[in-house]
C-alpha cells in the first residue's frame, strides 16, 4: 500500500485497476477510517486505467495507472476538506487487454461497493468542457468543494442534504464493512 504522495514512475507504462483507501479525519468518513485502522479493508474508490480505443477495439497506449492516480492526487489536493496524506492506494497490473481491465474494475466495484463509486458520484470525472456547461455539479464536488472546473457548474435545484448523505454513507459503509469482515477498532 502506497501513499498518493509517492506515485512511482514505473506505473507510467502500466494499465490495470486500483483501489484508494482513506485514513483521514473527515467526519462523514469516520467509519471508513475505522475499517482501515489495522489493514486496508474498505476502499473509498475503485478505478481503472485502460488502453485507449475501447469503443473502436483499436488498442493503443491510453491512460496509465500513473496518469490516472496523478489526476486523483490533483483532485484531492485541490479540495478544501481532504488531505492527500490521508490516502493510500493499491494497484493490480493487468495486460493491455481491453476487456480484462474493465472487467477487473467492475468485479472490484461489485465486491467492495466503495462509497465514491456508489453514493458519492463524481470523483473520477474530468472538466466537462465548454460544450457541456449546463452539466450539474456532482455530489462529490458539492461535498468536497475546490476543483476549479466544478465551481463553474450549477448545483441546480438539488443541493445535497448533509444529514441525509451522512446517514447514507454510514449505513452503506457499515453494511459493506460487515460483509467484508473488516476488523473492529479497539
Amino acid at each position: 500500500m502506497v501513499n498518493l504522495n509517492f506515485l512511482r514512475q514505473d506505473l507510467t507504462q502500466s494499465v490495470g485497476v486500483y483501489l484508494l483507501y482513506y485514513y483521514g479525519d473527515f467526519s462523514m468518513y469516520g467509519i471508513i477510517k475505522d475499517a482501515n485502522y489495522q489493514e486496508c479493508c474498505l476502499p473509498i474508490y475503485v478505478g481503472k486505467a485502460a488502453s485507449s480505443g475501447r469503443r473502436t477495439g483499436k488498442q493503443t497506449a491510453g491512460t496509465s495507472l500513473y496518469g490516472r492516480l496523478l489526476d486523483h492526487r490533483k483532485s484531492i489536493q485541490s479540495v478544501e476538506n481532504l488531505k492527500i496524506e490521508d490516502f493510500r492506494f493499491k494497484v493490480a497490473l493487468m495486460d493491455m487487454d481491453l476487456v480484462s481491465v474493465s472487467w477487473g474494475e467492475a468485479v472490484l466495484i461489485r465486491h467492495f461497493n466503495p462509497i465514491w463509486n456508489w453514493e458519492i458520484s463524481g470523483f473520477g470525472i474530468h472538466d466537462p468542457g465548454s460544450g457541456r456547461a449546463g452539466q450539474k455539479r456532482s455530489i462529490w464536488d458539492q461535498l468536497h468543494p475546490g476543483r476549479t472546473f466544478a465551481a463553474k457548474l450549477s448545483v441546480g435545484n438539488s443541493p445535497i442534504d448533509l444529514n441525509i448523505l451522512s446517514a447514507k454513507i454510514f449505513q452503506h459503509c457499515q453494511a459493506v464493512k460487515e460483509k467484508l469482515g473488516c476488523p473492529l477498532r479497539d
